[in-house]
């Protein structure tokens, strides 16, 4: 069986968990204390699924509206990359879910850490920050993006 569909699915899972969780009208509203308690487990949850989030507009901040087209890019980018470095090594469902898992933190970690430079977008003052934001995601939402890996592998 080859290998490519592994790659494929997984940078298609985390380019759809970006695309929808992190458009600008649904971060909005998740984020919104009216809607969605931030102090509760599933407010948590839902604030991690919005961190890759990106802009419509420049909102009068060019860097800013770069920074996070490009971590949301740079995210399926480097978890298509990672994936397809490993593709061969993925012997079952099983290391393929944990693989895929792995991919996001590290991918989102890595796009967070480089995209610092351009504008402090969740960084607090700090590359490691960011590092951390985005390695956070990555444990969190990552499970989804191995379990389509997982899948793709038995397939």
């Amino acid at each position: 069986m080859s290998k490519r569909p592994i790659p494929a699915a997984g940078a298609i899972a985390a380019a759809v968990l970006v695309l929808l969780f992190g458009n600008p009208p649904f971060v909005d509203w998740i984020r919104n204390p009216n809607n969605v308690d931030p102090n509760s487990a599933i407010g948590f949850l839902l604030y991690q699924l919005t961190w890759p989030n990106w802009l419509f507009t420049p909102n009068g901040n060019m860097n800013n509206f770069v920074a996070h087209g490009l971590r949301a890019l740079l995210i399926v980018v480097f978890v298509f990359g990672i994936l397809a470095m490993v593709a061969k090594g993925i012997a079952s469902a099983g290391v393929g879910f944990i693989v895929g898992w792995v991919a996001l933190i590290l991918g989102a970690a890595l796009a967070a850490f480089l995209t610092y430079f351009i504008a402090d977008i969740g960084g607090n003052g700090s590359a490691l920050r960011a590092f951390q934001a985005g390695g956070s995601y990555g444990l969190f939402v990552g499970w989804l993006v191995g379990f389509v890996t997982a899948i793709a592998k038995r397939g």
